[in-house]
């Protein structure tokens, strides 16, 4: 933690500092230390303890596992710079112009998040020299489990620390027995503290007794336990009690961005989404000459794919296979390379020379921001699936049909066409629940490097 504020405390320092040279260049003045630092031993004190308050209650100073991204910081920076703002407006304070805010504000986010980004990739660094894991015992049912221990040992996780599953139990009764035997005592032994970083229950439904017995003895022992949910366990996009006798009952509502939320994502998607246009317009020229030049036939392909609400939508994509290749697909099936409805090749035969390229960079998806703009889709959600693929999901992965589809999401930051086809829901129905501004523009960022990286893409 000292390492992390002495971190924002020194992107607080940098980002005024800067902010006031910059000042001074552009009036022509010279950079003069001895005046910034005059005016900065004013704001610093302030302005840094606020920063760290105001972190510190964002858990942004929590265990590396549990501390927020570049989004966090973002929003941490900026709730601060409003504090300070507000404050000293009211203490009588009147300034002649803002621009120390602002500016200030870019600036110290920018540094800040570009100070811990280095230092979580040296410490991951060093964590990895030294072999350093997170040891998971996993508790559920073998249905569960399976595909839980899959994924968290494939995953590459963001902090650098990578977990190794160590052993996978059923959740049994007599757990709290000191006599246990069978099933129970197996996971008793392999309770140990010394073997065991953490435990993981994937999914649970019966009786109480048994989890909470698994509770006790990891709380005695020293052990976190954490729950891995069910896909059915995240479709909950808020919880609220409800009056009803004899015990307390919650409303679990379905993943629905609506009402506020919707208009200021819609109104993201227009602004930003038109900037993006306009910048890729002309990468969109070179690439509709190439497929032109190399076999003379249409430059966008149209697909009908799955919207909101289950709406089929015209999905415009550019054509990165041959004319006539959608007659092709059925004879394919049986190659398909890709777990549960979707149906994917890695070198599939169609798929012209340009258009491995293109769909390489991602530069194929760009038309989709028209769907975009008309409303069809939204900057980032569920990818929209073709209609082969959505007759296939059965009804609970139907729910991911209850947003926007979006043109990139957490799943192509995530791994891309590497991941199973249940991780890719999991995470479409995470994105849901958890859905903000900041995220949008976290995903955006990280979609950048993934498609420059090529990492999943094929």
């Amino acid at each position: 933690m000292a390492v992390l504020v002495a971190i924002d405390v020194t992107a607080c320092f940098a980002g005024i500092y800067t902010a006031l040279a910059i000042k001074l260049m552009v009036q022509g003045q010279p950079i003069d230390s001895g005046a910034i630092w005059a005016v900065e031993q004013k704001a610093l004190p302030f302005a840094a303890t606020t920063m760290v308050l105001v972190f510190a209650k964002n858990r942004l100073y929590a265990p590396r596992e549990q501390r927020g991204g570049g989004a966090r910081i973002l929003s941490s920076t900026t709730l601060t710079m409003v504090v300070v703002l507000v404050v000293l407006l009211v203490a009588g304070f009147r300034f002649n112009t803002y621009y120390l805010f602002y500016s200030s504000w870019i600036l110290v986010a920018g540094f800040d998040i570009a100070l811990r980004t280095s230092y979580d990739s040296v410490t991951a660094l060093v964590l990895d020299a030294l072999n350093f894991e997170r040891r998971a015992l996993l508790v559920g049912a073998p249905a569960l489990v399976g595909p839980i221990a899959a994924s968290l040992e494939r995953a590459e996780s963001r902090q650098g620390v990578p977990y190794r599953v160590v052993g996978h139990h059923q959740l049994t009764a007599g757990l709290g027995s000191d006599d246990a035997g069978g099933e129970a005592a197996a996971l008793r032994e392999a309770l140990d503290p010394d073997a065991v970083d953490e435990v993981i229950i994937a999914g649970w439904s019966g009786e109480d007794a048994p989890v909470l017995e698994l509770l006790d003895i990891c709380r005695r022992r020293g052990i976190p336990v954490r729950l891995a949910p069910t896909t059915a366990e995240l479709l909950t996009h808020s919880v609220q009690a409800v009056p009803a006798p004899g015990l307390p009952l919650f409303d679990l509502r379905p993943p629905v961005l609506g009402g506020a939320a919707f208009l200021t994502k819609r109104a993201f998607d227009l602004v930003v989404g038109s900037l993006i246009g306009i910048l890729v317009a002309p990468i969109l020229a070179i690439a509709a000459i190439a497929i032109r030049l190399e076999d003379g036939g249409p430059v966008v392909y149209r697909n009908r794919r799955i919207g909101v609400e289950e709406h089929e939508f015209t999905c415009f994509k550019l054509r990165t296979m041959r004319t006539g290749a959608d007659s092709e697909q059925k004879d394919l099936e049986a190659h398909n390379e890709a777990d549960g409805p979707l149906f994917k090749i890695r070198e599939d035969p169609r798929v012209t020379r340009v258009g491995r390229v293109l769909r390489r960079l991602s530069i194929d998806e760009l038309p989709q921001l028209w769907n975009v703009l008309r409303g069809e889709m939204s900057l980032v959600g569920p990818r929209p699936l073709p209609r082969r693929d959505y007759e296939r999901l059965d009804a609970l992965h139907k729910k991911r049909y209850l947003v926007l589809p979006g043109l990139t999401g957490l799943w192509q930051v995530s791994g891309r066409s590497d991941l199973s086809f249940d991780e890719l829901v999991r995470l479409d129905f995470y994105y849901i629940e958890t859905w903000s501004i900041w995220l949008d523009l976290t995903i955006m960022a990280r979609t950048i490097p993934v498609v420059l990286g090529r990492r999943g893409a094929y």
